[in-house]
């Protein structure tokens, strides 16, 4: 009985750790996840997230995804908020100064300097594509929440629920189409 116990608590052990993949395992051209037929590359995700905190991110960088899409499907206009992004983007030198030497700005570089690192990037280059990338794809969520939720001005406090709640639905509506291909 007591090598039965053992056994079973060697094949779980196995499955845990089996299950327990870890992102280094995987090369930046692997596909994370396919969103109604586009991928998402593990090289697209290790460029904005650490590779500790990837899988924490995927289910958000779906739902950013889908939401990029039904924008894109329902024609919606979203070309002047990306050009000021690129007019901002020069105007308000997003890397922090060394002379910074608050918090959030040496977090900023600690962050810049590793992902850089990966991609054979100088930090500033880095964090300036990689603040492009998040607000473009924050352009894209805010103009899907938006157009199916209205101002938030209208809605108040609960527009935080509602969007996120709205996101969620737009997951559950096409979850045949969203393969999770890392764990």
């Amino acid at each position: 009985m007591k090598s039965l116990f053992s056994y079973i608590f060697l094949i779980c052990m196995m499955i845990f750790i089996v299950g327990c993949s870890d992102i280094s395992d995987y090369d930046d051209y692997d596909v994370a996840a396919i969103v109604r037929g586009e991928e998402i590359t593990v090289g697209d995700l290790r460029f904005l997230y650490p590779d500790d905190r990837i899988l924490e991110y995927l289910d958000g960088t779906i739902k950013a995804k889908l939401a990029e899409q039904e924008v894109k499907e329902l024609n919606l206009d979203v070309s002047q908020e990306l050009k000021e992004i690129q007019d901002t983007k020069s105007v308000i030198g997003i890397y922090p100064s060394e002379d910074d030497d608050t918090e959030f700005a040496n977090d900023t570089r600690e962050f810049a300097h590793a992902q850089s690192a990966k991609f054979g990037m100088e930090p500033e280059e880095y964090y300036e594509k990689h603040y492009e990338k998040t607000q473009e794809t924050s352009v894209y969520v805010i103009a899907y929440i938006e157009e199916m939720l209205g101002d938030p001005k209208d809605i108040g406090e609960e527009y935080f629920e509602k969007a996120n709640e709205l996101l969620d639905k737009l997951v559950e509506e096409n979850e045949d189409e969203v393969q999770i291909l890392i764990k």
